[in-house]
């Protein structure tokens, strides 16, 4: 039986002082999964752009089934059947997710009207086959990262590809939500869909993959089949080098070293009465499936969302956070999950973003010190190994692991005592992700205390302290160092 294919060949796209891609061809066939991976500014985004018609190439071609095709923008996608889960979101904030799911591909009834009854019973039924609980009538700017990256998927779904890009789609999803998506993956394989797979988990890649192509600096290195495949030697291929991780040495803390004190701490329904004590130099873990609350939680510490009772104490005194501006004046910087839209300010340059939150304290009688702030810029990027060839561009230019270490920088640049890591090392490459745990070991190696919300549970197993296991809002478990157990923590937080 003959098999469709889409394929790239000798595809190279040159950027000012960049070489993007070099000669790249790439190919998927229909049933077939056949993953993509490299570091951060490796050239997949450029080449995903350039088949979605974002992006327009110097020289090679798109073929399909053997034929050239014309890919100018995303319409044209769309008419050869190919369909996109993009990293960053596309969602229209203020439609619901049933509108979302199908917007551009809305049924109309026999009056030319938009059939809304349809496009409900539609929308439920694809998030129940991926054991979504989702009210479709909810407005999408209403929701989280979790919950956006979701409707995402169904939203390419209701396309009917028969090619489907899907770039980090497990990002911001739990265990059992990626155990489904597997599910729907490997049906869609069996009813001949081609899958170009990105993702930085090397885990998933392997499972889920016929064949896995790694690129480094915009050219092939090398394609494995998954059954030759180990993660790493998928690290060597993509870094150079075996990235092997050190386990976390052994800390004793005092209940008299306590900086920070949750009592009785509630919100809404997403989390009820926590009590948590952090210590001075610890590494805090929270881990739970998505509405766990251990990403509310973090907010709320943050005064980004007010709790409703409880009580939080710094270093055994009580204090009040009403606002994002209290916490940091009581020392606490928070890197949010969604760091493009929440942790920067994407138009704004590079050292405008690292020196954001001591803006005040380089401003004085209306003129802004540029030199000193040029100077305390150039001091993280060494500190922080940021890859950046002038500190004026803009920051939505650097690689998601570069923008991550900005974020850290602004809140190092602050003295922060305190630093709430949300998913600190979604969608970044595996040689970042050390990078980030290393930068956060130092920091309490000099004083500081961390608080890590994760659903990476080899890496707070690598990295922290304690880690404490959310279920509906409620701390169920709380594992310390010696204690740690992979298979544990994770029927902790499964488990009804």
């Amino acid at each position: 039986m003959n098999r469709d294919n889409l394929s790239m060949k000798n595809i190279s796209k040159t950027y000012p002082g960049v070489k993007a891609l070099d000669g790249v061809s790439f190919e998927v066939l229909s049933g077939q999964v056949h993953s993509l991976i490299g570091q951060n500014g490796a050239g997949k985004s450029t080449l995903m752009g350039i088949l979605n018609g974002i992006t327009k190439p110097d020289k090679g071609e798109i073929l399909i089934n053997d034929r050239a095709v014309k890919i100018d923008d995303p319409k044209d996608a769309f008419n050869l059947n190919l369909s996109i889960v993009h990293q960053e979101f596309a969602l229209c904030n203020n439609l619901t997710v049933a509108e979302n799911i199908f917007l551009g591909v809305e049924p109309y009834n026999i009056y030319g009207i938009v059939d809304y009854k349809k496009i409900h019973f539609d929308a439920k039924e694809m998030l129940d086959s991926i054991n979504v609980d989702l009210d479709t009538y909810e407005i999408v700017g209403n929701l989280n990262t979790s919950q956006w990256q979701i409707i995402e998927i169904c939203k390419a779904l209701a396309k009917k590809p028969k090619f489907l890009v899907m770039d980090e789609p497990t990002a911001s999803l739990d265990e059992s939500q990626i155990d489904n998506l597997f599910e729907i993956i490997n049906t869609l394989k069996k009813n001949g869909i081609g899958i170009i797979y990105i993702s930085h988990k090397l885990k998933e890649i392997i499972k889920i993959s016929d064949l896995i192509t790694v690129l480094k600096d915009g050219k092939i290195r090398k394609t494995f089949e998954k059954n030759i495949v180990n993660e790493e030697i998928l690290i060597e291929a993509m870094v150079g080098e075996n990235l092997l991780i050190k386990q976390k040495e052994l800390k004793e803390f005092k209940n008299s070293n306590c900086i920070l004190s949750l009592k009785n701490f509630s919100y809404q329904n997403k989390f009820d009465k926590i009590n948590l004590n952090l210590a001075q130099g610890e590494v805090l873990g929270l881990s739970g499936l998505l509405g766990s609350g251990s990403n509310e939680l973090l907010r709320c510490i943050f005064g980004i969302d007010k709790t409703e009772e409880g009580e939080i104490s710094l270093s055994n005194i009580s204090i009040k956070i009403n606002s994002i501006k209290d916490a940091i004046n009581y020392g606490i910087g928070y890197i949010p999950s969604d760091r493009k839209n929440e942790g920067l300010i994407q138009n704004n340059s590079i050292k405008d973003n690292a020196v954001l939150t001591i803006f005040e304290k380089l401003t004085n009688f209306g003129f802004f010190n540029n030199r000193e702030a040029v100077l305390t810029t150039n001091s993280y990027i060494e500190k922080l190994d940021i890859k950046v060839s002038d500190i004026n561009n803009f920051v939505m230019n650097l690689s998601g692991g570069n923008q991550q270490k900005v974020v850290i920088a602004k809140w190092l640049a602050k003295k922060c005592k305190i630093l709430l890591f949300d998913e600190p090392t979604r969608g970044i490459d595996v040689a970042a992700k050390a990078q980030i745990w290393k930068l956060i070991s130092e920091f309490t190696k000099e004083g500081g205390s961390v608080i890590v919300a994760s659903n990476e549970i080899p890496e707070l197993i690598n990295n922290c302290d304690r880690i404490l296991t959310l279920q509906k809002g409620v701390i169920n478990n709380t594992f310390n160092h010696q204690e740690f157990n992979e298979h544990k923590i994770s029927l902790s937080i499964s488990s009804n």
